[in-house]
């Protein structure tokens, strides 16, 4: 493995940054941040109250990074924060009925964007695209030691 050539490093980097590009198109034709997508369309989603730490953890974000934009979606008006019962220390985070909304419209831009992307691909490639996806976000969690 020590002998992959720099040119397959730069067609994977590449790919990244393309990708990562393509959904904050997506996000700021919406007037947002990439962050604030991934967290309005996780909520949307799940379509279930979630904590702070939740969002963090499943997006892989900052605490403070998850406090700032739970912030600006308040105060837009397309989330409400409140105590968690089950412990007073976490904030649960809900949609509004705008944020539904919002949701909605987004989660449809982004999976009509999908679509699009992966009607390039024979399911079996795309099964071997994800696949090989999860064993990379694996293999880099146990190099930095999070596995």
């Amino acid at each position: 493995m020590a002998n992959l050539g720099s040119e397959l490093f730069d067609r994977y980097y590449e790919s990244w940054w393309g990708i990562e590009a393509a959904y904050e198109k997506i996000a700021a034709t919406h007037g947002v941040t990439s962050n604030i997508l991934n967290i309005i369309t996780l909520l949307y989603k799940k379509r279930t109250p979630m904590t702070q730490n939740d969002l963090s953890r499943d997006l892989h974000l900052s605490r403070q990074t998850v406090t700032s934009v739970v912030d600006s979606l308040e105060h837009r008006g397309l989330v409400t924060r409140s105590i968690a019962e089950s412990d007073r220390r976490s904030r649960v985070v809900v949609l509004t009925d705008e944020g539904q909304v919002f949701g909605r419209k987004l989660g449809r831009a982004m999976r009509k964007m999908e679509l699009d992307a992966f009607g390039l691909f024979s399911e079996e490639e795309l099964h071997a695209l994800v696949d090989g996806m999860e064993k990379l976000w694996h293999g880099l969690s146990r190099a930095l030691g999070e596995e």
